[in-house]
């Protein structure tokens, strides 16, 4: 079997001293912990007897590793407390986002220890205090290794591998526990297995044959009362889980809405797609699918012997990308790809929150609400953080009337890529921070007001993230999104549409602020659903019809190519395009998307804006390079997205008599659009 082509050198690990005596603190310690031959990472000493496990000698202990979720028997000599060491161990070149999240959690755990209210703290909050000395706060004073509360989740984690290691013991008769892992060897990985921070650690090897999958694999249960998260029955069911049959309890889908379009620097998936958990992982070798299946998940649910299979295979199609293989497959049944679609977009409910910002439009006989006292009026917009103006282009699309179009936009590139394509069409009006009450005033009656604030700030794919509070940074600017919104509801009596657009890789906790001042949850759209480009977003508005099912079009990278030159797509779809150059190159393997005489070449950049959905040349201005073209494309929304969303408009407001839009559109532009 080939091997996956790897970025990082290896290295050889940096032989750290230790105190020369062994770790005799108290259970409940924050530690660094080692096994021999791998670097150290951040744990907390258990009891044995809390998860499961035997009684040990004085010179070694239980290490839970944070972030993985495990449970590895470790000589003291190896465990060394966290703050003491901290800055002798912690490795601030090393990348891998689960490293760094476990030492940021061992951070925050030690920062509430002191007295700090951590929980809000960003990783470059919490990694700046460390570096400060953990300072304490005045108001509680710790001394010495003292032990830290565990929390509710590692207290569960504790408990589910008591639960395995006690079923493991009726089952076989003796303990679960491997040699690999008594004694820190280390097992040979295949390849394929894609490289990820855990892997520093020793993994808890069981032979847990759950009562409740055994149920399932002999049919004396249906696989619809069984979590495929927890792999167990015995918890509270809230849904089906979206891409296989079975359910997930209320943790596991809450994991999955926070980590299913979640992509590293790499663009491939960061957690299972079954679990949402993350740590040794299979990726999909199809280009354009990057999605990921853990180990244990492969072991407990796929068929026997499936995990040898899946090392052989070259390449490996995932359950979602292949057909169902007994031999394979097990239990994992995928579900159809329109039902995936359709239950991808419910877990993002469209609901109400009660008490904030309601919409209670007067509707109409259609079941619309009423915009005016004239329904068939033209459409006035009001577009913040406007771009190159992809809602007035899928207005135009859809052959709206769009009587006065206001736009708010500071980046220059952009606003020149606006005016060649719509002329006198579009009004500026300045940066949102400067539209006070008295200018939102002087514009009269808006009737539909769009945005997206830049996501930089709230994507988890940036480790540096600053968040919606932080002033300085640019995620605060969705506050000023807020604020013309609520000024508008004030002046116009709440009768007016409204959108707002940000990314779907965003944390809960970002996402549930968003929502509280919105007053109603998002809904989910993926762009590969009606295009040749995966760019999952979140929308949030009071434009009627998102709940409807969408149907999917068939389109794929080959419609949007030049067509006579012999350029051929390598994928069907690509990766989502951003700022960063190499976005454009695809899966695993990074390679280009395009075959052109039999070689890879890149996208073209005309081809890619017709993977957005605008016509060839519309960003082609004055004397713009190729790499700041892509970059006005990638802060874009996707047209055919923006074109479904504002569909249900067309019955409200006033349609355009002519045929010909607000610019003309060149005859060769041939770019499929659904």
């Amino acid at each position: 079997m080939a091997p996956m082509r790897n970025k990082w050198k290896k290295t050889a690990i940096q032989r750290l001293p230790t105190s020369g005596e062994p770790f005799d603190g108290p259970v409940g310690s924050l530690v660094w912990g080692r096994i021999p031959g791998q670097p150290w990472w951040p744990g907390i000493t258990v009891d044995g007897q809390d998860c499961g496990m035997p009684d040990i000698s004085s010179d070694h202990k239980w290490v839970f590793w944070l972030e993985d979720r495990r449970v590895s028997k470790v000589q003291s000599k190896w465990v060394q407390h966290f703050k003491d060491r901290y800055s002798l161990y912690f490795d601030s070149t090393r990348k891998g986002k689960i490293y760094e999240s476990a030492v940021v959690q061992a951070i925050k755990v030690y920062a509430k220890h002191l007295g700090h209210e951590s929980g809000k703290w960003t990783n470059k909050q919490a990694l700046k205090w460390a570096d400060g000395g953990f300072q304490q706060n005045g108001v509680r004073k710790v001394e010495g290794v003292t032990p830290v509360p565990l929390s509710h989740v590692i207290q569960d984690d504790l408990q589910l591998i008591r639960k395995c290691v006690e079923r493991s013991k009726q089952n076989n008769g003796s303990s679960p526990i491997k040699n690999s892992v008594q004694h820190g060897k280390q097992n040979n990985e295949p390849s394929r297995k894609r490289r990820s921070s855990i892997s520093s650690v020793s993994e808890l090897k069981t032979d847990v044959q759950y009562d409740d999958l055994a149920k399932v694999k002999s049919g004396e249960m249906s696989i619809r009362r069984l979590c495929l998260g927890c792999k167990s029955a015995e918890v509270k069911i809230v849904g089906e889980h979206p891409y296989f049959e079975g359910s997930l309890c209320k943790i596991c889908m809450e994991a999955l809405k926070k980590h299913c379009f979640e992509f590293g620097d790499d663009g491939i998936h960061t957690h299972c797609a079954i679990c949402s958990r993350a740590g040794r992982v299979y990726v999909c070798d199809r280009p354009g699918c990057c999605k990921v299946y853990c180990t244990p998940c492969i072991e407990v649910l796929a068929a026997e012997g499936a995990k040898m299979l899946i090392e052989k295979m070259q390449p490996w199609q995932c359950f979602l990308c292949s057909d169902v293989r007994p031999t394979v497959n097990g239990i994992i049944t995928p579900r159809h790809e329109s039902v995936i679609l359709s239950r991808i977009t419910a877990l993002f409910s469209l609901d109400k929150i009660p008490l904030f910002c309601g919409d209670d439009l007067p509707l109409s006989e259609d079941g619309l609400p009423l915009v005016s006292s004239n329904r068939k009026n033209g459409l006035r917009v009001l577009s913040l953080f406007d771009g190159i103006s992809t809602g007035l282009f899928a207005l135009d699309k859809l052959q709206i009337e769009v009587e006065k179009y206001y736009a708010s936009e500071v980046d220059g590139d952009a606003i020149n890529v606006s005016k060649l394509n719509f002329k006198d069409k579009i009004e500026y009006v300045g940066p949102v921070e400067t539209l006070n009450l008295r200018k939102l005033k002087a514009l009269g009656r808006i009737d539909l007001l769009l945005g997206g604030s830049p996501c930089t700030e709230l994507s988890l794919a940036n480790p540096v993230r600053k968040g919606l509070f932080d002033t300085d940074a640019s995620g605060s600017l969705f506050f000023e999104y807020f604020r013309v919104l609520v000024t508008l509801r004030m002046l116009q009596g709440n009768c007016m549409y409204w959108l707002f657009e940000n990314t779907a890789a965003m944390p809960c906790s970002m996402k549930a602020t968003i929502s509280r001042y919105l007053g109603r949850n998002p809904t989910v759209f993926d762009a590969a659903w009606l295009s040749a480009q995966h760019r999952t977003r979140l929308f949030w508005g009071n434009i009627p019809g998102w709940g409807k099912k969408v149907a999917k079009c068939n389109v794929k990278l080959d419609d949007c190519l030049i067509p006579g030159l012999n350029r051929i797509a390598a994928v069907d779809m690509i990766r989502t395009v951003t700022t960063n150059s190499n976005s454009l190159r695809q899966g695993k393997t990074m390679t280009h998307p395009v075959r052109m005489n039999g070689k890879e070449d890149t996208l073209w950049i005309t081809e890619l804006e017709r993977v957005f959905g605008f016509e060839t040349h519309y960003t082609d201005t004055g004397n713009l390079g190729i790499s700041k073209r892509q970059q006005l494309l990638g802060r874009a929304w996707s047209v055919h997205v923006a074109v479904h969303l504002m569909k249900p408009l067309q019955s409200v407001f006033k349609k355009r008599n002519t045929k010909q839009g607000y610019r003309r559109l060149p005859a060769s532009w041939t770019a499929r659009c659904c």
